[in-house]
């Protein structure tokens, strides 16, 4: 939250400086820090806790952080208060994505690639989250459409990190249209991207891309070819570890996909006992969250469960995750508090 100084200088978020704004009509680098900072804040609690921890918030943000852009500013300024208000309405597509609100989200992406102009990074990232849309409603074809954008957007924009981003997530739309070859070879380059983008200035948005980040990307590649080549398992089941292990609690809900998706990969191996414990721990971790999108993705652990109709505790599994999907993840979280920018 930012305050008066002690010098008696007026920053944003404080009535001097929103006196001050109104007075003059004029946006500056205060108010460019205080959407930068509510954006990082908010997108800290969507990693940690899930969307509908802080969707509320967000959208209500929006109108603020809209009205900004109709006031006076530099060049500099104005680029930069673009970029930051694009990535503001970026965060709130990918949490109404996340609690459900698939249309209200596109909406919001939609918005962002308005105001980010010519923010190449950005606009590829905001493409990139538009195909993870279409990937979770099992729309591959038109997630492909939006990552082929997002790829010209990074080329433009000179990132190594935002290729690297876009180009894992060719290979797992690759993978659930069945394309083994291809996604495996894009799994190879987006590791070559990644090793190129060490020492890159890294965006905020894209700070979620770590080697961590890569190997989930990679197991849940596997994992999806596993389903028609067992073959491939071993593999998936190596890097979904490395992705459980290596994700902390400010990143809960990408460990918990991932750990659903190991235990389903063991039980499809038929390594029941590992595959039942695992996914019991991963419907404790979505009871934490406030993310429909995870408790939607425990389908195929439940599916995956039900195949094993001898093994009681696969059976009792079956049986959780099915009342949990239906009355949902956590509807009664508080919302985040709403802090003064």
């Amino acid at each position: 939250m930012l305050r008066p100084r002690p010098d008696g200088h007026v920053v944003a978020g404080c009535p001097a400086h929103d006196r001050l704004r109104e007075v003059l009509g004029r946006a500056g680098a205060a108010d460019v820090l205080a959407v930068e900072s509510c954006v990082g804040r908010l997108r800290a609690l969507d990693q940690r806790h899930g969307g509908g921890r802080c969707v509320d918030e967000v959208v209500g943000r929006l109108p603020a952080a809209l009205a900004l852009l109709d006031l006076s500013v530099t060049a500099r300024i104005g680029d930069s208060l673009r970029t930051a208000v694009a990535d503001l309405h970026n965060l709130a597509g990918w949490a109404c994505f996340d609690t459900g609100r698939t249309a209200e989200a596109l909406r919001h992406f939609r918005t962002a690639l308005t105001v980010a102009g010519g923010d190449e990074a950005l606009v590829s990232n905001i493409h990139y989250r538009l195909g993870r849309v279409h990937l979770h409603h099992d729309a591959p074809r038109s997630a492909m459409a939006e990552f082929q954008s997002a790829e010209r957007a990074a080329r433009a924009s000179g990132s190594a990190l935002a290729l690297a981003v876009v180009v894992a997530n060719q290979a797992w739309a690759h993978a659930k249209l069945g394309s083994a070859g291809h996604a495996v070879t894009l799994m190879d380059e987006a590791a070559d991207h990644c090793a190129r983008a060490r020492g890159e200035p890294v965006a905020p948005w894209a700070a979620f891309f770590t080697d961590v980040e890569l190997a989930a990307i990679g197991g849940t590649v596997h994992a999806e070819l596993a389903r028609t080549d067992s073959a491939e398992t071993g593999r998936a089941v190596l890097l979904l570890t490395r992705a459980v292990d290596g994700f902390g609690p400010d990143r809960a809900r990408s460990r918990t996909s991932s750990l659903i998706s190991l235990a389903v990969c063991h039980l499809l191996a038929g390594r029941v006992d590992t595959g039942t414990r695992l996914g019991e721990h991963a419907v404790d971790l979505c009871q934490t969250l406030v993310s429909a999108r995870t408790t939607e993705r425990l389908g195929p652990l439940q599916d995956a469960a039900r195949g094993q109709p001898a093994h009681r505790g696969a059976r009792a599994l079956a049986v959780r995750i099915h009342r949990l999907r239906v009355v949902g993840a956590v509807p009664g979280w508080p919302a985040a508090n709403v802090a003064d920018w």
